[in-house]
Order: structure tokens, then sequence, then C-alpha cells
């Protein structure tokens, strides 16, 4: 007499179970939605330890790394390194994983190329401390983190948007100065006292990309007014410089600046709001004037450094 299958009288053979070591949703900085286009994250390394390794694409602009074979293992030592010699800081930790992240334009080359970046986002490199014991991750949600990217010089924008485009150079005059990579731009509206950044409201930021462009995207809180827009609005662009960046055209995104988030699932660092460390603020500040509604570049002269 056939009797269906049943628990007892069945024996389990395998088992497939996949446990997440690190996911990223990447997200449009200014729309809060899901970045669009072939977003890559690579693994670069797991504290001072290399780990090349690519992440698993998926849906929403998602990207994840499970927990298995050689990356298991190198996390398990880092871990160890971790409990013996425990970190004074988080930038210290030996766990914290290495990401660099840029868009291609054509999926055929591998690696980041300047003339195959499409330029609607600017790349980062972050590092992220993984939630984890022993080397190994809880099977939860504690290790999913959601990073924003700012607009590149191609970001599209809408007909009536507010923004300012410029290029960030130095040296000692334009003949001869050469574009800055990586820079931060930081906009205020400025005081009726002295300019002050630490005293003035932020209403918008900018990461600059490896050719010293970028691209300010103004929001409703940089636009006063009502239902009648002024006819200007003045705004002060504030700079921020590493000391020093020499871009590898091996690999250009070596020098990006290394922006350290720990393990909170979202923060100012992740959100890219935050100045990297060792990043100089620039004493010669822009002082702008310019109509609502339109695209405004800012003198290069006026974005010149020394």
């Amino acid at each position: 007499m056939l009797q269906p299958l049943g628990i007892d009288d069945t024996v389990e053979v395998s088992r497939v179970s996949h446990r997440l070591t690190l996911g990223i949703q990447w997200l449009d900085a200014l729309t809060g939605m899901p970045v669009a286009g072939d977003w890559v994250n690579d693994l670069e390394a797991i504290g001072r330890r290399p780990a090349l390794l690519r992440f698993e694409r998926h849906a929403q602009a998602r990207q994840a790394l499970r927990h298995g074979g050689r990356l298991a293992k190198v996390l398990r030592l880092a871990a160890a390194d971790k409990v013996a010699t425990p970190p004074v800081d988080v930038a210290d930790d030996p766990t914290n994983f290495v990401v660099r992240a840029f868009a291609r334009r054509d999926p055929r080359h591998a690696d980041y190329r300047t003339d195959n970046d499409p330029r609607q986002y600017v790349p980062r490199r972050l590092s992220l401390t993984p939630v984890q014991s022993g080397g190994v991750p809880p099977s939860s949600l504690a290790n999913i983190r959601t990073a924003w990217l700012w607009p590149g010089a191609t970001y599209p924008l809408a007909a009536n948007a507010s923004a300012i485009r410029g290029c960030i150079r130095r040296g000692a005059s334009l003949a001869s100065a050469l574009p800055v990579a990586w820079a931060r731009v930081v906009v205020t509206r400025p005081g009726a006292g002295v300019a002050d950044f630490a005293s003035e409201t932020p209403l918008a930021w900018a990461h600059g990309d490896d050719r010293g462009e970028f691209l300010v995207v103004l929001g409703t809180q940089a636009v006063p007014g009502g239902v009648i827009l002024p006819a200007t609005m003045a705004l002060r662009l504030w700079v921020f410089l590493a000391p020093a960046v020499t871009l590898d055209a091996v690999d250009p995104l070596a020098s990006l600046p290394l922006e350290v988030a720990g393990s909170d699932p979202l923060n100012e660092v992740l959100s890219g709001r935050a100045i990297p460390a060792g990043y100089v603020m620039q004493p010669d500040f822009v002082d702008i004037t310019l109509p609502p509604g339109v695209l405004s570049g800012v003198n290069d002269a006026d974005l010149l450094f020394a």
C-alpha cells in the first residue's frame, strides 16, 4: 500500500544555506532611490590583508558578499587578530572591509577605467566593520549597509533644477594648474557676520571626481521663498581637499579617500556628507549670487587653489 513520505521516514542528504557577510545598497543621494546602471563593488582588503573579490549584484542596487571560501578564512584570521590586539579606534579594526564602488559604461572592461566611467555618480571607497563573532557573521540582517552616491558630471538634471557646476584646480596660475581629484564641496548660506563654516548651516554637498569636476544640486532648503521664487540667491561654497592626490593611471581609484564608516547601518560617512579624514578646508571660500532654476557655473579662477 502506497503512503506519502513524511519527515519521520525521510533522510536529509544535503542542505544549502547562505550567510551574508556584508551587503550594501546604493542610493541616489538626492532622490533616495536605488541607483541605476552597471554599478560594481570590489572587496579590496580585509584590514591589511588583500582580499580581492567582487560582490554579487542583486536587484535595487544591492551588492552582497556571502560567507564562505577564502573570504571566511580571512575574516576568521582577522577576527583572531582583533581579539589578540584590540584596535585603538574603528579605523584600525583588522576586520574592516575595504570596498571600492564604481560604474562602467561597457561591462566588457572588468576594472575601473576613467574613459569607461559614465560619470552619473562619483566613485567611493569605504571601510566597513562587519558584525561578527569569531569571524562568523550572524544569521540576520545586521551586516546590511545603506550608502549614498553623489551626482557626477553627467547626472541627469530636471529642466528647472538649481545647480552649480565647477572644476577645482591647484597651481600658481590657470595656465599651469592641474585638476584636483576627489574634492568635497559644501554649500552654505552666508550669514550677516564674518564667514564661519562652523556656524553656517549646510544646504548642499558635492563629491568631486578624478578630473576635479563637481556638480552641486540645490534642493528646496537651499532656495528661499514660497510660491514665488526670489530673483537671485546668495550662497557660499566651501572646498575641502586632500593634502596631496596623485592619480595612478593603472589604478585611479587607489587615490580615493578611504571613508571609515564603522558598523552603523547608515551614518554621515555612509551618506557622504562627512568630510574624509585628512581633508583640509581651503581658506578661499567662494561667494556667489545666482538665479534659482538654472544650472550655473563657477569661474575657474575662483576654484584655483595653491
